[in-house]
This record gives structure tokens, C-alpha cells and sequence, in this order.
């Protein structure tokens, strides 16, 4: 099989079409894969996945609850959700669609620079050994899919106009910059950083840092304007984008986050590649040393190390010069998903013989099995497998509660717990939901003041704070002694039904029963 996809390349680093289409298919199979397991196990919504489909209830330019947070996820969500309805395979769709993408662009990338179709294939493989991606991506996730998507297209892009300059790669480079701003600010942190390689190189530079690239960046602008018009285009929210500029008062944590990044993100993989490629960690250390390439022909590998390295150091003086505290992982991923091109690069020049590319071939894969076999365990099993158990929480058993009590379909729900709010979205589809974790965004079909209304709020709020969220609300009239408290059981494959409960307090009202 390797020597198939290896004869699929060409000398000159295009790609022949067999090659791609071996990587999409595979990728194909795996997202498949992982996405019946899911189906079958929960219709329940995930960690990211009940933010952004409280938000995508309406298209807007940007959306006040999260005004730093670009929205072409949303937008994507609100078209996918209007075939599939607010469920969790829309949500499905946009991710695996969204890493078949970057496996594809991936592919395409290291295959130009590593000039080796296999250890290209490789680069793909190593995404089953980053946890970020091998687990947490299945878990979570929503606009960074994306990110990483556009980052891998940029470089590209970047890679093909150095070595090619057809003039029509300028536009896509534009569009798919326009594109990544909209995805997440990380993805424009990654275009700085690339430029910034990119000007070390002089070979780079002068084929790169030309008036194309001006009138790409033009398009860009173009492109991402309207988020930017509507995002300056009120003080609050100039505000919200620049409350975390504050000086550091001597937090640390920040700064160990962006230190810790890339190891962080690449793990273990970073620890795999020494202990399969023998002469790994002393080729690593050479390119580390080794100063910008001056000579005619451009390092590519050493623009994709130095794009990484530069984002670190970035990343570490930001933490430090501001505010910045609880970089999670996700946050940095698209900074440093295209170096594994050059983590490959280092174990081809080190020591890429077939015995080592088979043993890594067969640690992936036999990886890959495990973590969803992990995983599947965790959505099936649930405890002892899993903590919080997410998948297991039984939100149709609190739907049919209200529906029980009187609440209709196309009624408003407000609720103080996001996971419940973005959940009950999917079991009552032509409702409204209000959710408290976003104050300055409310729906626009939001009528609290007509047709069924039902109030949600979990036991461990006080009194005091539904109280406060309801006044917020034009709710203050609402009498909390007439929450009903419902116990829904937990089911199990095999332990009998109610082992474990979920409780809720729910309010169902009608319009004539509002206050004025």
C-alpha cells in the first residue's frame, strides 16, 4: 500500500490525483466511522457544540455574546441546521468535513515540501497521535475546525505561489485568507507568523513580497469587512474585545499556557518520533541551530519551523504583557498543526528507512484503534469509564417533562445552564431559546411576553440568582414556588434504568400568566 500512494506522486512535487484521492478516502472512512459511533450512542450535544447553536438561531454579522469570536462557524451552522434541524449531525457535518479538508490540504502541502508522497502520508497518519486531535477534536471543537482547515490552505498556497507563481493562486490565497479571519483571531496570528518566516528566507521573500500578495490581502480585508464593521461599530463592544489588554498584576498562568503550547498540542507525538526514528532528536537539533537559509532554493521545511517557533515567542510575550490566562490547547492549535510537516522532515533526513516508517505506520494505526475504541467506551459504557458522562445526559426525558406540563413547540425557553439551554434547542426545534450565559444575545424571535414559556435552572443556582437572571428577563413577576422539581433516571447497557439522575426546576407559563 505505501509503495501504491508513493507512486502516485511525481518528481517535480505535484500531485497526481490518486495520491489525494487515497488520503480523502481513508479520511472519508475514519470521519465515517466516528461519526455512526457517535450517532448511536447520544443525540446529545457537545461541549462547544450548545454554545454555538443557542447563537445560530438567527444570521448576524457578528454576535454580541462572543464579539472576538469571528462567524463563519455560525453562519455554516445556520445554513447546515436548516436541512438538519438543530442537531448534533449538523454539528457532525461541518467538523468531519472540516478535517477531511485539512488531511486533504495537508497532504497536498507536505507533499510539496517533503518532495515524498509516503512520508506525506505520514504527516496525515501523525494527526491520529495529537491528542487534541485523536480525542478532544471528537469531543468538542467548533471554529477552530475550521481554522485549522484555512491554516493548511494558506500554507498551501504559500508553498505552491513560491514554487510556481500562477497568477490565479493569488486570488484563492486572497479568498482563503478572507476566509481564516472569519474562522478564529488564531488563524490571523498564523498569516503574521507565516510572513514573518517567510521575510528570513530572501528566496521566500522575493518571490512572496510582491503586489499580488498586497491585492490578495486586499481581498481579505474585503472579504472579512462587514465582521469588522458591525465588531467597531459599537463602544460595548470594543469593549468586550479589548477588556483582556489589562497588565499581567502578576499572573502567571498565562505565560506557563504558551510555554507549554506546542508541547502541549503535539503530544505524544513529539514523544513517538524520537523512539521510532533513531536519529530524530540530533536531526532536530541541527535544524534548531541552523540560521535562515540564504540560499537560492527555499527551505520550506525551515519556514514551517520558523513560523512555529516565531508563534511560540509571540504567544509567550503576549501571555506575558497582558492579561492573558487559560490558553487552552485548542486555542493555540491551528498555530503549530502545519509543523508536524516538519517534525516528518526531520525524520526523513534523519533516518527514513522502510523498517522505521512501517513501525510508525503500525504504532498510528494500532493508536488510531484504541482511541476509538476508548472513546466508543466512554460514549456507550459511560461510568466507570467517563466523569462528567455527558453523552448519557437525559435531556428527552426533560422534554417530554414539559410537553407533559403543558409546554408547546414553538414556545420560548429560557435557560441558566447552556448545556441544557443548547440541548432543549434540539428537542423542540421550532422553539426559542434564551440562554443566561449570554446576556447581550438575545434571539430575534425571543417573546417573552407571548405564547408558552418554560423556565429551566438546575438545583445548585440559589434563589437569589434565578431571581436576578428573571428580573434581567422582564420575568420578575414569575413566582419561583411554582417550579416543579423533575428527576429524570439515567439508562445503561446494563445497569438498571435510574442508577443515576439528572434534576432540573422547570416553570411552565403562558402569556395570560406573565406579569406586566
Amino acid at each position: 500500500m505505501d509503495r501504491q500512494i508513493a507512486s502516485a506522486g511525481r518528481a517535480d512535487g505535484s500531485i497526481a490525483p490518486k495520491g489525494l484521492a487515497f488520503v480523502l478516502l481513508a479520511a472519508l472512512a475514519y470521519c465515517a466511522l466516528h461519526t455512526i459511533a457517535r450517532l448511536l450512542a447520544s443525540d446529545v450535544l457537545g461541549e462547544d457544540d450548545v454554545i454555538d447553536t443557542v447563537l445560530s438561531q438567527d444570521l448576524r454579522w457578528g454576535y454580541d455574546a462572543f464579539p472576538r469570536q469571528p462567524p463563519l462557524y455560525n453562519w455554516l451552522l445556520w445554513a447546515v441546521q436548516h436541512v438538519t434541524g438543530p442537531h448534533v449531525i449538523g454539528h457532525l457535518v461541518i467538523k468531519y468535513a472540516a478535517l477531511m479538508a485539512t488531511a486533504g490540504f495537508l497532504f497536498l502541502a507536505a507533499r510539496r515540501i517533503l518532495k515524498d508522497p509516503l512520508f506525506a502520508l505520514l504527516t496525515v497518519e501523525s494527526l491520529a497521535l495529537i491528542y487534541s486531535i485523536a480525542w478532544r477534536y471528537h469531543e468538542g471543537f467548533t471554529h477552530e475546525v475550521l481554522a485549522m482547515t484555512a491554516v493548511m490552505a494558506t500554507l498551501w498556497l504559500v508553498v505552491r505561489l513560491v514554487q510556481e507563481q500562477r497568477p490565479w493562486d493569488w486570488l484563492w490565497l486572497g479568498l482563503t485568507m478572507g476566509l481564516g479571519f472569519l474562522t478564529e483571531p488564531a488563524y490571523a496570528a498564523f498569516v503574521g507568523t507565516l510572513l514573518l518566516a517567510a521575510a528570513l528566507q530572501p528566496s521566500v521573500r522575493r518571490r512572496l513580497f510582491r503586489w499580488p500578495l498586497l491585492a490578495s490581502l486586499g481581498l481579505a480585508v474585503l472579504i472579512v469587512s462587514p465582521y469588522l464593521v458591525w465588531l467597531f461599530g459599537a463602544k460595548a463592544r470594543v469593549a468586550q474585545l479589548t477588556y483582556a489588554l489589562k497588565p499581567m498584576l502578576g499572573r502567571r498562568d498565562g505565560i506557563l499556557d504558551a510555554l507549554r503550547g506546542p508541547v502541549t498540542y503535539l503530544s505524544p507525538l513529539l514523544f513517538l518520533l524520537p523512539l521510532v526514528f533513531p536519529r530524530w532528536l540530533s536531526t532536530a537539533r541541527s535544524d534548531l541551530r541552523r540560521g535562515p537559509n540564504g540560499a537560492d532554493e527555499p527551505d520550506f521545511e525551515q519556514l514551517v519551523l520558523h513560523a512555529a517557533g516565531i508563534a511560540f515567542v509571540l504567544s509567550v510575550v503576549v501571555a506575558a504583557a497582558f492579561n492573558v490566562r487559560g490558553l487552552a490547547v485548542h486555542v493555540l492549535m491551528p498555530l503549530y498543526v502545519g509543523s508536524v510537516i516538519w517534525l516528518f522532515g526531520v525524520a526523513q533526513r534523519g533516518s527514513g528507512h522502510e523498517p522505521h516508517i512501517t513501525r510508525f505506520t503500525r504504532l498510528a494505526m494500532a493508536i488510531a484503534v484504541a482511541a476509538f475504541l476508548a472513546r466508543t467506551a466512554n460514549m456507550f459504557v459511560l461510568d466507570p469509564v467517563c466523569k462528567t458522562c455527558r453523552w448519557g445526559e437525559p435531556y428527552h426525558g426533560l422534554a417530554q417533562a414539559m410537553r407533559a406540563r403543558g409546554f408547546g413547540e414553538t414556545g420560548t425557553i429560557v435557560s441558566l445552564e447552556h448545556e441544557t439551554g443548547g440541548n432543549m434547542r434540539a428537542q423542540f426545534p421550532e422553539a426559542t431559546v434564551v440562554a443566561r450565559q449570554y446576556p447581550h444575545h438575545t434571539p430575534d424571535d425571543a417573546d417573552l411576553g407571548a405564547g408558552d414559556v418554560a423556565i429551566l435552572w438546575e438545583p445548585h443556582f440559589t434563589v437569589e440568582q434565578v431571581r436576578r437572571y428573571l428580573r434581567d428577563r422582564q420575568l420578575a413577576g414569575v413566582s419561583l414556588e411554582s417550579a416543579e422539581t423533575v428527576v429524570v433516571p439515567w439508562r445503561h447497557l446494563w445497569r438498571p434504568t435510574g442508577w443515576r439522575t439528572s434534576t432540573w426546576k422547570l416553570i411552565v407559563i403562558d402569556r395570560d400568566r406573565l406579569a406586566p
